[in-house]
């Protein structure tokens, strides 16, 4: 067996969901995929095909092992990214071989732009401005000038891929179309929303894991400069952060997560100030402190903490509930003075009987031998985290920011589950703003 800790996270998806016998035979799965991402000439040069083109490149890495991209020509980064100055070669920096055609070995395709459908399994990523999807057959790309749309669809196409490796079987690939401007409403062709929109030029990022990066990840690619962020998070990466952190490598194994996200912003043009230390709620707000607060924390309590900080607006994501929900994603949008009591459930009592089925379960009898009791229950209590839940979060999250700062209401609470994201329920919303308190325009 491999390092059993370094891909922990993914292999779990399978070993709780009693979907494999042994962590052996998790990974072993997991290996056999190899993902082709094939750039077309159309897209190669735009911000929604680079940005779809990155995100299925560093999440079919961190998920599967291997990964190549298939493009014609080396072409120019068009966002600002610590990732080199060209699409090869931020590809090979996050892990990918580089080709002109499909490897024999290729298992599944992901085409980006105008191209005929490479042997095998074949699922295209799709977009127009605020909608975003993937599609079987060739459908025609509308307007290619959102990042966001491209992560969002290159997550849901490796979400696909993902989904047969844990129900063992080759899925068929499936349409889907969401609207990230309102991802609560159906995907409507004729309204593919604005082209000219504020992006906050002030965030305080809270946690910086698994979802934190998928926030940066995205405001990094959209190409908004000149803001100002602060970055708290009090955790060095350990090698289980690897396969689930979209900005980390393996050379930032003992740094401080802060700071490879502080990295990544100074390349995109943002400042960054940093606090390495948990947020208590002990921690007085000043006028100048960012309004927006984006959170991706794991527990209940302090979000609620924080919730009542004094921010204008906080943006929290979550994801769902036990082993067998880690892709439901949930967005809670809380204003100033307003209540938040009811957006959180208590946490459920039930949880120690979970952990005790799963670690009841062959494949952690099969790692009990090797690791030893003590092991299995910090393993069994360690969270399922796939790379492609936090980038499709960090789309929505985003894309919710920009709503507030352009003066729009969006959803008080959201949930989504990636495997039918055009079914996303609310729960009321948010006024719209009648004040905006920090931004800059953004015409694509």
């Amino acid at each position: 067996m491999t390092n059993h800790w370094k891909r922990s996270r993914i292999t779990k998806a399978l070993a709780d969901a009693a979907r494999a016998n042994s962590f052996e035979e998790a990974e072993a799965r997991l290996d056999a995929i190899h993902i082709t991402v094939v750039v077309c000439a159309d897209q190669a040069t735009t911000s929604a095909g680079q940005a779809a083109a990155l995100t299925a490149i560093v999440t079919a890495r961190k998920c599967f092992g291997r990964v190549t991209l298939v493009s014609e020509a080396d072409v120019p980064l068009i966002a600002s990214l610590p990732l080199g100055a060209t699409l090869h070669r931020a590809a090979r920096q996050l892990g990918a071989k580089v080709a002109r055609k499909p490897p024999a070995r290729t298992t599944h395709n992901v085409i980006v732009g105008h191209a005929l459908g490479g042997r095998g399994w074949t699922i295209r990523c799709w977009w127009d401005r605020w909608l975003s999807g993937t599609r079987v057959r060739d459908g025609t790309i509308g307007d290619s000038r959102l990042a966001l749309s491209g992560v969002f669809a290159a997550a849901l196409a490796v979400r696909q891929v993902f989904a047969g490796v844990l129900a063992g079987k080759m899925l068929r690939p499936r349409d889907a179309t969401i609207s990230l401007w309102t991802p609560w409403m159906g995907a409507d062709r004729k309204d593919i929303g604005p082209e000219c929109f504020d992006v906050p030029d002030q965030f305080w990022f809270l946690g910086l894991g698994h979802l934190g990066q998928g926030f940066v990840w995205n405001l990094c690619l959209l190409g908004s400069k000149g803001g100002r962020a602060v970055l708290q998070d009090d955790q060095t990466i350990g090698e289980e952060n690897e396969a689930t952190s979209l900005l980390v490598s393996g050379d930032d194994i003992g740094e401080k997560k802060a700071r490879i996200s502080a990295t990544w912003l100074r390349a995109a043009g943002w400042t960054s100030d940093l606090i390495e230390r948990r947020h208590h709620g002990d921690i007085r707000f000043a006028p100048d402190d960012p309004p927006y607060l984006l959170s991706g924390l794991d527990r209940v309590e302090p979000r609620r903490v924080m919730a009542k900080h004094g921010f204008d607006y906080m943006i929290d994501a979550g994801l769902g509930h036990g082993p067998h929900d880690f892709e439901g994603i949930q967005l809670r949008v809380i204003a100033k003075g307003a209540s938040s009591g009811d957006l959180w459930n208590e946490p459920e009592h039930e949880v120690d009987e979970t952990l005790s089925d799963r670690q009841a379960s062959a494949a952690y009898k099969d790692l009990e031998k090797q690791i030893g009791q003590c092991g299995i229950v910090s393993f069994a209590e360690a969270s399922t985290s796939v790379p492609f839940v936090g980038a499709a979060a960090g789309a929505l999250v985003i894309a919710q920011a920009i709503r507030l700062a352009s003066l729009e209401p969006t959803a008080r609470f959201l949930q989504m589950q990636l495997s039918a994201p055009e079914m996303a329920s609310v729960a009321d919303f948010v006024a719209k703003p009648n004040v905006n308190v920090g931004s800059a325009a953004l015409q694509l």
